[in-house]
């Protein structure tokens, strides 16, 4: 008899703490452009990075997990799904915050916070319509070979 191949399935996602996530980039960037704060862009930048490096890193999923789900304000949404296409898309918007503040940093106003703002946009898209460009750019490059 043939050995069989068998798969895990796939991890459970909490689209809860996706939205918590998304809603706080959102907030903080929105924030920092109306005040001019430099440091709590580079602060999003960092914690965004951070998370995709280790999810359990993700301080915005954090407060979700560890302060408003315990507290009961939120339920979580618990599907069935693979989590790299999410850590795929944070770890693209980190990278557009980083290139944000760097431009900042150097005195390009604009460049910076049209970046930003773009962060903000694809986050309110997702957010407010369920579309990813994110994880819809991870299976395009998935489709293509480029990305396992």
């Amino acid at each position: 008899m043939a050995a069989q191949s068998i798969s895990s399935p796939p991890a459970l996602v909490d689209r809860t703490a996706l939205r918590v996530n998304q809603a706080t980039i959102i907030l903080l960037l929105l924030l920092a452009f109306a005040a001019d704060y430099l440091w709590l862009l580079a602060f999003v930048a960092a914690v965004m990075a951070l998370g995709t490096i280790s999810p359990a890193l993700a301080l915005f999923q954090r407060l979700y997990r560890d302060v408003l789900r315990p507290l009961g304000l939120l339920r979580p949404d618990f599907h069935q799904e693979d989590p790299a296409p999410h850590r795929f898309a944070q770890g693209m918007g980190a990278a557009v915050l980083i290139a944000a503040t760097l431009a900042l940093w150097f005195g390009a106003h604009l460049l910076g916070w049209a970046l930003a703002l773009l962060v903000v946009a694809l986050a309110a898209v997702n957010l407010l319509f369920g579309f990813c460009a994110g994880c819809f750019i991870f299976f395009q490059l998935q489709r293509l070979g480029r990305w396992k």
